[in-house]
């Protein structure tokens, strides 16, 4: 796993009340470039968000954090209009993809359909339904993912290339294409659900891993022994909706894994899925900063076979998808975010809106449409709040 050294770090300033302050993981992704071999990590850093009273954003820094203990530059940059009453809300922003899985995953192929990859992804549950099925530690064989999946929520990755997982690490940055012992064997759940197993303690360089344990016996064992299921539902606030006529492959990161961007959503034509909202005071916290669940939104018609891996440069899918959404819950706040991929300045081939369901209270302005932000920082994407009821990001 290829990790590139980022030497900078912003500080931003400005006038702001109530103290009010929202850290969690998310993603500034990286620009990849075509003539290197390895492509570049998305940034690590914070982005600073100033909030009008009425929700509205009306400036972002992005202060980025080093990875590198040996050595650090500051850099200062000043955060222009903003007004005196704004609340400054700061988000600890994630790399949310690496470049040690793209031989596995940029060289799958896939023949299966988009419908039969929906039946094999859309897990045992139904949306928001609580899980019964509680997971014994040495009972299931690493190897065994067919037995996996009966836990509820959990899904098998088969295209991807570790043998169903989303990714097989050990705490040394080795990586394996089939769970076995010694290592850290990362898995997905179904649309809506975050996986509840990462061990406590992670590596110091700013990797992360995630999932069960893989003992010498050859048998899988939780890595946090205080949850009963594998899966978990986020907060029920956000829905994705199709008004379109293709079908959507959504792709979250693995993230605390190999942040691949290989965990998939299926949204069909006419259909809504869950988002997975991350309870974010709750969930994998990295030095300190929460989580929020980060999507690579591919153009429509592309499979979740062909558009949830790590791809490489002159394509369009995975890692060089043309957009991101962000979703996080803490302080009894939803925050949604849609965010452009340097990587990928063509756009898509749809457009994206923010619809508040009846009763819904939502605060901001945000859409895509026709390659263009509005609200926010314009260029660099923008963020709503929901403070109850549901929000559709409808897909038209």
């Amino acid at each position: 796993m290829l990790f590139l050294p980022i030497l900078a770090t912003l500080t931003a300033t400005a006038t702001a009340v109530n103290n009010q302050k929202r850290e969690f993981t998310t993603i500034q992704p990286a620009k990849q470039h075509h003539e290197h071999k390895h492509a570049a990590r998305d940034v690590v850093g914070t982005v600073v968000e100033y909030y009008d009273q009425s929700g509205n954003i009306v400036s972002t820094a992005f202060i980025a954090a080093s990875e590198t203990t040996t050595s650090s530059e500051t850099t200062s940059v000043s955060v222009s209009a903003v007004q005196e009453n704004a609340v400054s809300v700061a988000t600890t922003t994630d790399a949310s993809s690496s470049s040690s899985s793209s031989t596995s995953s940029s060289t799958s192929t896939s023949s299966s359909s988009s419908s039969s990859s929906s039946s094999d992804i859309s897990g045992n549950l139904d949306n928001f339904e609580s899980p019964s099925t509680t997971f014994t530690d040495g009972t299931i064989k690493c190897t065994d993912i067919d037995s996996l999946t009966e836990q509820d929520g959990v899904i098998a990755l088969n295209w991807v290339g570790y043998g169903g997982y989303a990714s097989v690490m050990n705490m040394d940055g080795d990586t394996s294409t089939t769970c076995e012992s010694g290592y850290y064997c990362s898995y997905a759940c179904q649309a809506g659900m975050s996986k509840t197993q990462w061990p406590s303690t992670q590596p110091s360089d700013g990797r992360t891993v995630g999932g069960l344990y893989c003992d010498s016996d050859g048998y899988l064992y939780k890595t946090s022994t205080d949850k009963e299921y594998l899966c978990e539902w986020g907060e029920e606030s956000a829905y994705f909706k199709s008004e379109i006529d293709e079908e959507v492959a959504l792709c979250r990161t693995d993230y605390p894994g190999s942040e691949n961007m290989v965990v998939p959503t299926l949204l069909s034509s006419d259909s809504t899925e869950p988002v997975s909202v991350v309870i974010e005071d709750s969930y994998f916290k990295w030095n300190g900063a929460s989580t929020s669940a980060q999507y690579y939104v591919n153009n429509a018609g592309v499979s979740v076979e062909d558009g949830c891996i790590w791809s490489t440069s002159g394509t369009t899918v995975g890692n060089w998808a043309p957009l991101v959404i962000g979703a996080g819950y803490t302080d009894s706040i939803t925050y949604l975010s849609l965010i452009p991929n340097p990587n990928n300045e063509a756009g898509t081939n749809y457009n994206v809106k923010f619809v508040a369901r009846d009763g819904a209270s939502m605060n901001g302005d945000c859409s895509y449409v026709d390659n263009t932000y509005t609200g926010g920082s314009g260029s660099d994407g923008c963020t709503i709040s929901v403070t109850s009821g549901i929000v559709d990001i409808v897909f038209y």
